[in-house]
């Protein structure tokens, strides 16, 4: 996001006047989540959020390593939560209908994710060459059996991972079997998707959704001028 995310990070980016963060809080809370129940993991530029957090009553994880370690150990900050209840994982640099997070806790699976059907036209708008920028994504039954290699053809991508999953605390004791087993990544590194490539190679089954509602990433400037024209309210 090179000088937006100079003073910020990337969450407090704005779209038509509202942060991705407060747009990301709104669907929990539509989807029914009252602010006692929804966390943030905070890693670069994390005293902005101190305001936000006490003034809403959010439970706040701190990644204090964040500058040498990716999105996994970001996410075992909020071990206190996982490893108890259920919970709705998401990233915070996205924009999601309330239903996706709707339709994951009712699955009622150790481990859910969704898969965006309207990728490929998104894409499109996003870049000259969508399959520059995808990564393949397949389920067979409902059933996650390949994620984050490098697509040769558009047939090789069923659907968008869109960085919402489901975890059980029984789905959860899962993924920490499987980051003490040898992965292709050190644990510091592991990103989200490779993590679940891992989950899937060693046997553990991960239910997937297919979704068609709203929902936007943000990697980039051009997207934050792609998207605004085509921004609704989240409960529409």
């Amino acid at each position: 996001m090179g000088e937006d995310t100079a003073n910020i990070p990337k969450c407090m980016i704005t779209l038509d006047g509202r942060s991705l963060l407060d747009r990301c809080i709104e669907s929990l809370k539509i989807a029914g989540f009252e602010y006692k129940d929804i966390g943030i993991v905070s890693g670069y530029k994390h005293e902005i959020l101190h305001e936000k957090i006490q003034t809403l009553g959010l439970k706040h994880f701190h990644n204090s390593n964040w500058e040498t370690t990716n999105m996994v150990s970001s996410l075992l900050t909020g071990d206190e939560w996982l490893h108890k209840e259920p919970c709705i994982v998401c990233y915070s640099d996205i924009i999601f209908h309330p239903n996706v997070v709707i339709r994951l806790i009712a699955s009622n699976s150790e481990i859910v994710i969704t898969s965006f059907t309207g990728y490929w036209e998104l894409w499109q708008k996003r870049f000259s060459d969508p399959l520059d920028d995808l990564e393949t994504f397949k389920s067979r039954n409902g059933w996650l059996i390949e994620i984050g290699k490098k697509p040769k053809y558009k047939d090789d991508i069923q659907g968008q991972y869109m960085g919402i999953l489901y975890f059980k605390p029984s789905g959860w004791e899962k993924v920490k079997q499987t980051i003490e087993r040898p992965m292709t990544w050190p644990l510091e590194k592991l990103d989200l998707t490779t993590l679940l490539h891992h989950l899937v190679e060693q046997g553990h089954g991960v239910r997937t959704i297919e979704c068609c509602e709203q929902w936007y990433e943000f990697d980039s400037i051009s997207d934050i001028k792609t998207y605004p024209v085509q921004i609704t309210n989240n409960n529409s």
